[in-house]
């Protein structure tokens, strides 16, 4: 178990970084939107707010589920939540202090469902959205469960900083944690992640080990796992690298992919070993470091938030911070500088990006910055110069050699972003009534691969369908169904666009085509 001073240095360890961040963060002045590309901006979103909310919620104490932001309200000791689309208040959900339901305080939350799971110093939580505590599960317990399995060496404190998100996986019905090794020299060879089992109360420690990027030098805080759960895969990387990991837990592989950055190193510069306290916490505030991975539902994209080195010791935030927009197939397909002083943590909303700003902009309001695609329905192709990302397996703890991401067509050609378009193009036919008409929509398809690369489901996204036209969803579903092979354990979005006049114009071209070779 952790000595109680040492736990509680951890927890002013922790907290210092917040009060520093919300201290130094300084307000967006401008109300207008920011152009800073050609296809993203940022607005200021203001909602109004009675006597009870709070002009602003510590950002990494809030989330997004669905269309509604819920944020903590340490005041009121509650959680409020907004409905985005009405831009209003719709409800505080209390949350007792003491007794059998009692939450002391919350780190951070994440929201599924009905339920809602909080961790804090001592506890994770499982409760409803009447405030009613489900399960509590000690973080002293689960510690000493590790201590007396065969990995006993490894120190007792699993612990997740306010800088992480707490992630619970519903397919598995575990939290996901990263382990947090305290010596340097112990990390090599060593699982960098543990899961929760919420119902059993139970830690399994998964063969997803530290990488060579984390383990040849002493990076600190740095070297933390950073974790998002999707499907059957564990996303994770590390800050002080540009590196991402994917942990596929149905064939225990793990997969590397080197997503650089244009703009800024691709790797943090390292700590002596023998680096006191003030140092090491002088390196987390003020390193190059790279954010978690976050996945958006509605575009089917991958976001990872990164600042440069600052030599700027009096704020964390006075950092240059870069967001790099990723397709389902690891490929970086942009990657965009930020406005000065954008708080490097968002939630991801059906409307776009949410940064919520640590001071309150007005007096009656709370307001966020929220970051939109001009063109939300296009699912973005990657440029011919990253189209190859690194597909190299990290080297399993019991393997001698390295073992390679196929790539390999099977049967049929591997789909890809880049052709997707084409294919729609050459393959789609028209209904004959909709075009008569002149009635037009989009239609967008979600597949889904297996360790193999081969597609195992084709479904309607509902969320970016904009026709509830059952021609065009039978048209859309066809040309799915056409596609047989993707890269291994991905999910693979498009659209199909019925649009008239650019069907017309490619069954042009097509006859003109014909005419020619004839």
């Amino acid at each position: 178990m952790i000595p109680q001073k040492r736990r509680t240095d951890l927890y002013l360890f922790n907290w210092t970084i917040v009060l520093i961040a919300i201290i130094s963060f300084n307000s967006c002045k401008d109300h207008k939107t920011i152009s800073f590309n050609q296809d993203y901006s940022i607005d200021t979103v203001k909602m109004s707010i009675g006597d009870s909310c709070l002009q602003t919620y510590t950002t990494l104490r809030n989330r997004v589920y669905g269309n509604n932001f819920y944020c903590f309200n340490k005041l009121q000791h509650c959680i409020d939540i907004f409905d985005l689309s009405a831009k209003q208040l719709i409800n505080q959900l209390k949350i007792d202090r003491e007794g059998a339901n009692g939450i002391t305080n919350i780190e951070a939350f994440c929201v599924c469902g009905d339920s809602i799971f909080i961790q804090n110093e001592t506890n994770y939580i499982l409760m409803n959205h009447r405030g009613e505590i489900i399960r509590k599960i000690s973080k002293d317990k689960l510690n000493n469960l590790i201590d007396q399995n065969i990995y006993s060496f490894f120190p007792t404190s699993i612990t997740l900083s306010n800088f992480e998100n707490l992630i619970f996986d519903k397919k598995y019905n575990e939290l996901i944690i990263p382990i947090n090794i305290t010596d340097p020299l112990a990390l090599k060879d060593k699982s960098c992640i543990a899961t929760i089992d919420i119902e059993k109360e139970t830690v399994n420690l998964l063969p997803a080990y530290f990488p060579s990027t984390v383990t040849n030098k002493y990076y600190g805080k740095l070297a933390t796992a950073q974790i998002l759960s999707k499907g059957d895969s564990i996303i994770y990387n590390f800050a002080n690298s540009s590196y991402v990991y994917i942990y596929d837990r149905i064939n225990k592989q793990t997969y590397e992919y080197n997503i650089k950055s244009d703009y800024t190193p691709n790797l943090s510069e390292s700590l002596d070993k023998n680096a006191n306290m003030e140092r090491v916490f002088d390196h987390y505030l003020h390193s190059l470091f790279f954010h978690n991975m976050q996945y958006d539902e509605y575009r089917n994209l991958y976001y990872r938030i990164h600042t440069d080195k600052s030599n700027d010791k009096s704020a964390f935030n006075n950092k240059e911070t870069f967001l790099a927009i990723i397709n389902s197939q690891f490929e970086k397909i942009n990657e965009i500088k930020l406005p000065s002083n954008t708080y490097p943590v968002f939630n991801i909303a059906p409307n776009g990006l949410i940064f919520v700003f640590m001071k309150g902009l007005d007096e009656d309001y709370f307001s966020y910055a929220e970051l939109t695609n001009s063109n939300i329905y296009k699912v973005p192709s990657p440029s011919q110069a990253n189209i190859l990302p690194q597909e190299t397996a990290v080297k399993n703890k019991n393997s001698q050699t390295p073992k390679k991401v196929s790539t390999k067509p099977g049967k049929a050609p591997v789909m890809t972003s880049e052709k997707i378009g084409n294919f729609i193009k050459e393959n789609m036919i028209y209904p004959e009534y909709e075009l008569e008409n002149k009635i037009e929509g989009y239609v967008y398809v979600v597949l889904e691969s297996d360790s193999t690369g081969n597609v195992i489901s084709y479904n309607i996204s509902e969320i970016a369908t904009t026709t509830d036209n059952e021609n065009f969803r039978k048209e859309a579903l066809r040309i799915g169904h056409l596609i047989k092979q993707i890269y291994p354990n991905i999910t693979f979005a498009f659209h199909v666009p019925f649009l008239i006049d650019n069907y017309l114009e490619n069954h042009k071209n097509k006859v003109n085509s014909c005419e020619n070779n004839e």
